[in-house]
């Protein structure tokens, strides 16, 4: 559907932005018409003078159909230091991003469209937001610490520079980062370094008393603890997935709801159960030769000894 010379080095990482991405909802056929046509379309010929050499060309880009399935970004991150930002159905709407360094994660916000949010990570060992930027444009990270994007960020603080993006450093210290996930419903953000698994509470869909939590830490998870790691903490690379669990339900989940249905008290109570269940965003993390599966729980007003505290979330090792 699309080529992307973005990079001059190894693609290290790569996202999407919403994810899951949308259903089609156009049908087939219309979409091979659509495709059909900006093929067939009559491209304009060029006028070589005798005698000249011709060079090899790009093939120009198709048109992908503008439909509910297409309507996504992608991002990729490289040895280059660049990420790069992209539309997949508009060729105009694409940012490329120097950091520098190696980067080898990166992560869109589920509502990349709407709020051009990003995490990347690389060597570095810098979790950095970036939020904001142009179309069209190729810039430099303020966390290179050169005297350009110095500059450039300071004239955009006062109101003189164009929109080049906002970075910001969210933690460091720890390491190389070789892995970001967000959540699949916004609210938060997992990446390893070489220290650990960290899951942090995003800025998506907080209330109001919780404003001040957007971009904290909720949880801190051990690297593996084995005798080999030092030798082989080159090698073994974390890796999370974010478990949807409604492409997990079995039959036996469909017999016990209709089990629970008998009666309207215990669909009541089954429904509630699975409402409060459903809070619980479940997460997958392989890392050499050990296996996590943690739960992370929704936060809220604190009981007994805790009682008043508020807190925005927390997580649980349910399986090692």
């Amino acid at each position: 559907m699309r080529v992307y010379h973005a990079h001059t080095a190894s693609v290290t990482g790569i996202s999407i932005s919403p994810y899951p991405p949308p259903l089609a909802t156009a049908k087939p056929d219309a979409v091979t018409r659509v495709a059909l046509e900006a093929k067939n379309t009559p491209k304009k010929a060029s006028t070589v003078a005798s005698g000249s050499s011709t060079t090899p060309r790009t093939p120009p880009q198709q048109v992908v159909p503008n439909i509910p399935s297409n309507a996504i970004y992608i991002a990729t991150s490289s040895l280059d230091g660049n990420v790069c930002v992209a539309s997949l159905v508009d060729i105009k709407d694409v940012q490329l991003r120097n950091f520098a360094r190696p980067v080898q994660a990166v992560a869109l916000s589920p509502d990349y469209k709407n709020d051009h949010t990003y995490i990347s990570g690389g060597l570095a060992g810098n979790l950095v937001l970036t939020v904001g930027g142009r179309s069209g444009t190729s810039t430099t990270s303020s966390t290179t610490g050169t005297v350009a994007a110095t500059t450039s960020g300071w004239l955009g603080a006062i109101g003189l520079g164009s929109n080049t993006g906002q970075d910001t450093v969210l933690h460091s210290g720890e390491g190389a980062i070789n892995t970001i996930k967000w959540s699949l419903s916004g609210k938060y953000v997992v990446w390893i370094n070489e220290q650990g698994i960290k899951i942090m509470r995003s800025n998506i869909k907080l209330d109001n008393a919780d404003t001040e939590a957007a971009w904290k830490r909720i949880a801190h998870v051990d690297r593996p603890q084995e005798d080999d790691w030092e030798e082989m903490a080159a090698v073994w690379k974390g890796r999370a997935e974010w478990i949807d669990e409604k492409t997990l339900e079995s039959d036996e989940d469909d017999k016990a709801r209709e089990e629970a249905a008998s009666t309207p008290a215990t669909a009541k109570l089954k429904e509630q159960a699975t409402q409060g269940s459903r809070r619980i965003e479940k997460l997958l993390v392989g890392w050499g030769g050990t296996i996590w599966i943690i739960n992370v729980h929704p936060g809220g007003v604190g009981t007994g000894k805790n009682a008043g505290e508020r807190t925005v979330g927390r997580a649980e090792i349910i399986k090692m």
